[in-house]
């Protein structure tokens, strides 16, 4: 949950870096390092550098035989590229292998989503994911990152995807088609950030009210549930794209 004190953020304003939410509504004051250092980007970044010591434990001392954090990345690498694989095209019969451009976004997505939406259950950090600039911004490299595989396999022709398939229908099919793709947008980015929010806002209201033991413990883990399938409808749903992006159209 987000508590009022947030450790790095209060460790950071000590150190003379204004952060916090404070210095995040008053930006104007405060200059560019209050956005840069807002609590939302520095719990970010927190996991990005905790991604980075976890690889680098796992994979400083490979081993033939795999043990300890080894086997924790292996188990969860192929784990994460199977499903990859029966969720795109992987190039049997004339289908395109699209695996390898996208397998390292979702590993990423993955491991950061998952990270950041369980990070707001430990006491004194936030999930970044609930905030919508942080989902927006995943959300955006999902959507551009699918146009340009289209056009990469399809090149120009990528763009009668939105025409419909005769041309009286064009009126019709390219409002609609344009529409849609906005509201992946919204659809896509508001999700994440709902469910995280309304997870945070019931814990803290739960803990004010009723105390800061057993009452949260069903809606902290109900967290890890949520935490789980709202990685996985992300990652699924971004995986849809990018096989609609270049498969061919009938």
């Amino acid at each position: 949950m987000e508590h009022p004190i947030l450790f790095l953020c209060l460790i950071l304003d000590k150190l003379g870096i204004p952060s916090g939410w404070h210095y995040y509504e008053h930006a104007n004051e405060y200059g560019v390092l209050a956005k840069v250092f807002a609590p939302h980007m520095v719990y970010s970044y927190f996991v990005c550098l905790l991604l980075i010591i976890l690889a680098f434990i796992g994979t400083r001392k490979k081993e033939f035989i795999p043990k300890g954090f080894q086997n924790f990345w292996e188990f969860t690498l192929e784990v994460i590229y199977n499903f990859t694989q029966d969720n795109v095209p992987h190039g049997e019969g004339h289908e395109p292998n699209i695996v390898p451009l996208v397998y390292p976004l979702i590993v990423f997505f993955t491991l950061y989503i998952l990270f950041c939406n369980l990070l707001g259950l430990i006491p004194g950090f936030m999930s970044p994911t609930a905030n919508l600039n942080v989902t927006l911004g995943l959300t955006l490299i999902t959507i551009v990152y699918y146009h340009l595989l289209g056009l990469r396999y399809k090149g120009i022709k990528y763009f009668k995807d939105f025409l419909g398939p005769i041309p009286w229908l064009i009126p019709l099919m390219l409002p609609t088609e344009i529409f849609s793709h906005i509201g992946r947008v919204i659809s896509l980015s508001v999700r994440l950030f709902g469910n995280l929010m309304s997870k945070e806002l019931l814990l803290g209201l739960l803990t004010m009210l009723a105390g800061k033991f057993f009452a949260p413990l069903p809606i902290m883990l109900l967290g890890i549930l949520v935490g789980f399938v709202q990685m996985l409808i992300f990652i699924t749903l971004s995986l849809a794209y990018f096989a609609g992006a270049v498969e061919e159209h009938h």
